[in-house]
């Protein structure tokens, strides 16, 4: 089979034959479908995950079951699938109190083993959920991250209530759909991002309002917000700076959610939070009932797709798709293996 595989941090993605994956007990073999680049894959490259190397990336993946394990009873091949990408033991505390994006002996497909810029990837058979044969593979993948991670940001760590107000730094691969998920939710939607093309987005995906991420956006989103602040503020740049914006925006009882990643610091003083009784929470990816409940928003034209699988390219392309994501040309893109399912 063929592989992208980072062998140096920094690095181009190395092109490769590798020999096909055969599972073991539990596991899968999947034939990709889709795979979407996402900016966790640029941060891979920069060794912001202190991956062991060469690493296989790609987490954001759909494709068709094409050999099971012994032991295997939940899936058969054939069957198109959705993965979700952490591995996890199912017997620790957290994973008993449905937390397995937390689990105490996590692997990340993509990040501790190989993942789906690949034609094929191994996974636990825990770890794939089923689809429909009519639904898009490239759809399928992003929703499985690009999608789900501000779903779960929202949803389950801040708790978004109709009618509060939601402001979204950032209106990338993930704050665009925090926007069209807050909207969904019945929240009141304030965009906030340097780039005019993405604000327009965000009034497009359901924004109310928008603001330009200049030295004045925190007066300018306080200004748009009322006295009392916004109610929720989800942070989705990789900036401490931004991170240190979203704290100070952040409004009166109000919770932050930090989903962007940043190896930096960022500043805060106590009081900045007692005086507010306001709260910062992180938000570390997504459970599989997030992917689940995603799906059923996509198949009920809640949410869209649309934003992020326009740019399709094959894997001999995944440099050149890492790229364009980099520079901002695209909020995603999808490294697609055939037409449809079939990816032979």
């Amino acid at each position: 089979m063929r592989a992208a595989v980072l062998a140096s941090y920094g690095e181009p993605l190395d092109l490769v034959d590798r020999p096909d994956p055969r599972p073991g007990e539990g596991q899968v073999v999947v034939d990709v479908a889709a795979c979407g680049v996402c900016g966790s894959d640029v941060f891979l490259r920069k060794g912001g995950f202190a991956s062991t190397l060469p690493i296989v990336p790609g987490h954001e993946a759909s494709g068709v079951v094409t050999e099971v394990g012994a032991g295997v009873t939940s899936v058969a091949p054939g069957q198109p699938v959705a993965i979700y990408y952490i591995e996890h033991c199912g017997d620790c505390e957290l994973c008993r109190a449905g937390r397995v994006n937390m689990c105490l002996h996590v692997r990340r497909m993509g990040v501790d083993f190989d993942g789906a810029f690949a034609d094929r990837v191994l996974v636990p058979a825990e770890n794939v959920i089923a689809v429909n044969a009519d639904d898009d593979p490239a759809a399928i993948a992003v929703l499985t991250d690009a999608v789900a991670t501000p779903y779960h940001g929202l949803v389950r760590v801040g708790r978004a209530r109709p009618d509060e107000t939601v402001v979204v730094f950032g209106i990338g691969g993930i704050g665009s759909n925090a926007v069209q998920i807050a909207t969904h939710l019945g929240c009141r939607v304030v965009a906030v991002s340097r780039s005019e093309s993405k604000l327009r987005l965000a009034q497009q995906l359901g924004a109310e309002t928008c603001v330009t991420a200049d030295d004045d956006v925190v007066e300018n989103v306080r200004a748009v917000c009322g006295p009392a602040g916004p109610d929720i503020v989800v942070q989705t740049v990789g900036s401490a700076a931004v991170d240190e914006q979203a704290i100070a925006a952040v409004g009166v009882g109000g919770r932050v959610v930090l989903i962007g990643a940043s190896l930096e610091p960022f500043r805060a003083r106590a009081v900045d939070f007692i005086w507010k009784e306001a709260t910062v929470h992180g938000s570390r990816g997504f459970v599989p009932d997030d992917i689940r409940e995603v799906i059923d928003l996509y198949r009920a034209g809640v949410i869209t797709t649309d934003h992020l699988v326009a740019d399709r390219r094959p894997l001999a392309e995944a440099n050149a798709a890492l790229a364009d994501l980099e520079s901002g040309r695209v909020l995603r893109s999808v490294l697609v293996f055939g037409e449809g399912w079939s990816t032979r």
